[in-house]
C-alpha cells in the first residue's frame, strides 16, 4: 500500500504551525510513509468543484485538494491533518494499519453538550440543529445525532481518505460556493460555513469509520473564560495526536509544542 500524509498552510507560517509540520513529518518517517507539505498551495484548474470566493473560510477548503488534484491518485490511502495536529513523541503506531473504510474521522464526543450549556461565538446548539435541517431540505442527506437527539461533531482537523473515497468525493460532493452561499442565506453564524461542517454534511453518502479518538484527542481553553489563567480542557487519553486548540498557540515555539503534547 502506498500511504501519504499531506498537509498546507496559506500566508506566512508562524513558529507554532511549523513546529507542528515538523513533528508531522518526524512521524511520517518513524511509520515509513511518504510526507507532503504545502505553502500556498494552487487548486487544481481541472477540477470539478473550485475553490474561490468562498469567504473567510475559503483557505480552509485546501484541505480538499488531495481529493481534486489528480496527481494525488498513485496514492491508496491519504492522511490529512491540519498543522496544529500534533504527534506525540512516543507515538510509533502506524494510523493506516487502522483504516479501511472510504474516511475515516474522529468524533468531538464532548460538543453537543458544550453547545447545549454555552454559546461559543453563535456555534450553539440551537443553530447546529438549524444546520442540521438546512442540510436535510436543500440535500436529502439524513445526518448524526447522539443518544439524545443533538447533532454529532466530527472534526476536520484529521480525516484519512482511500482512493475508493477519493473517487467518490469527485462525484458527489457538492459545489464548494454552493454550499457557503447556502449557509449564508439561512443566516447561520460564519462558522457554519468552513469546511468542517461542510464534510460533516457531505458524510452520509459514504462507507465511513470513526477513527479513535487518540488519533485527535483535543486541548483547548474552557468555554466563555479569558485572561492569562484560563482553565483548559484537556481531553487527552493516551493519545497518538494531540490536536492543540490553544489561543497563542501559533506563536508557540517547538520546545512549548513539544511540553503542551507530550506533558
Amino acid at each position: 500500500m502506498k500511504n501519504l500524509i499531506y498537509q498546507f498552510w496559506e500566508g506566512n507560517l508562524s513558529t507554532g504551525n511549523a513546529a507542528g509540520v515538523q513533528l508531522m513529518e518526524e512521524y511520517s518517517k518513524r511509520i515509513g510513509v511518504e510526507y507532503v507539505f504545502e505553502q500556498n498551495p494552487t487548486w487544481p484548474k481541472e477540477a470539478r468543484v473550485q475553490r474561490k470566493n468562498l469567504g473567510r473560510y475559503n483557505p480552509h477548503y485546501g484541505a480538499f485538494k488531495p481529493i481534486f488534484d489528480l496527481s494525488f491518485d498513485d496514492y491508496d490511502n491519504i492522511l490529512f491533518c491540519d498543522t496544529d495536529v500534533v504527534p506525540v513523541d512516543i507515538c510509533n503506531k502506524n494510523i493506516f494499519e487502522e483504516f479501511d473504510k472510504e474516511i475515516g474521522i474522529c468524533e468531538e464526543w464532548m460538543q453537543p453538550s458544550l453547545r447545549t450549556k454555552h454559546n461559543m461565538g453563535g456555534i450553539n446548539n440551537a443553530n447546529d440543529n438549524r444546520w442540521y435541517d438546512v442540510i436535510q431540505k436543500n440535500y436529502g442527506f439524513e445526518l448524526y445525532r447522539d443518544s439524545v437527539g443533538r447533532p454529532r461533531v466530527f472534526n476536520s482537523g484529521m480525516v484519512l481518505y482511500s482512493k475508493e473515497g477519493r473517487e467518490k468525493a469527485r462525484q458527489c460532493f457538492k459545489d464548494f460556493k454552493q454550499y457557503c452561499d447556502l449557509m449564508s442565506r439561512s443566516g447561520l453564524p460564519p462558522f457554519y460555513q468552513g469546511d468542517q461542517n461542510y464534510l460533516n454534511a457531505m458524510l452520509p453518502q459514504f462507507d465511513w469509520q470513526l477513527m479513535d479518538y487518540k488519533w485527535n484527542s483535543q486541548i483547548f481553553f474552557r468555554p466563555d473564560t479569558n485572561g492569562d489563567n484560563r482553565p483548559i480542557n484537556d481531553y487527552r487519553e493516551q493519545p497518538c495526536f494531540v490536536h492543540v486548540q490553544l489561543r497563542g498557540a501559533d506563536n508557540y515555539d517547538i520546545s512549548r509544542l513539544r511540553k503542551v503534547v507530550n506533558d
